[in-house]
């Protein structure tokens, strides 16, 4: 897992106006998460380099985090999602809403530590020699945004080739 200390957070990084970072967070695997203040552009990127994979190896990533009780612009405007090797033009992004209304399909889960994760894609690493792999969060209309919290961006093998 990269944690949200490892991660990219555009617009604002550092910025008390946008982010909170490094907030104590006891459930967390790590020490430290970020809080999004507010931001009209989000966007959130990981990169990771294959040699630090296993070889020879499917991986499905997933953004894990959690809504504060005051949030704003996850439950109208999809998110996009991207898993790439870097340098690779081709992408396969599909979008979701974070927080969708009660009528709507819910495509986060609920993890037992408290925070919810989201499928972001998912990647062949062959040799372990492929540079690296581009994990990003993005939005591809500005919108306000406010409320949510980010533990990081989860790497996990799946079953099968």
């Amino acid at each position: 897992m990269v944690g949200a200390r490892g991660l990219l957070l555009t617009m604002g990084k550092f910025h008390p106006k946008h982010w909170r970072e490094w907030l104590l967070y006891q459930e967390s695997r790590f020490p430290e998460v970020a809080e999004l203040k507010l931001v009209w552009c989000f966007e959130i990127m990981a990169r990771i380099e294959t040699k630090m994979l296993s070889s020879k190896t499917n991986y499905a990533t997933y953004l894990v985090f959690k809504f504060v009780e005051t949030r704003e612009g996850f439950e109208t405007r999809p998110i996009e999602f991207d898993v790439y090797f870097e340098g690779n033009d081709t992408h396969k992004m599909h979008s979701a809403l974070l927080d969708p209304p009660a009528n709507m399909p819910q495509l986060s889960l609920n993890r037992r530590d408290g925070c919810m994760e989201i499928g972001m894609g998912e990647f062949f690493n062959e040799n372990g020699d492929d540079g690296a792999v581009i994990c990003r969060v993005c939005e591809s209309e500005p919108t306000p945004k406010c409320g949510i919290i980010i533990e990081g961006i989860e790497l996990r093998p799946k079953n099968g080739r």
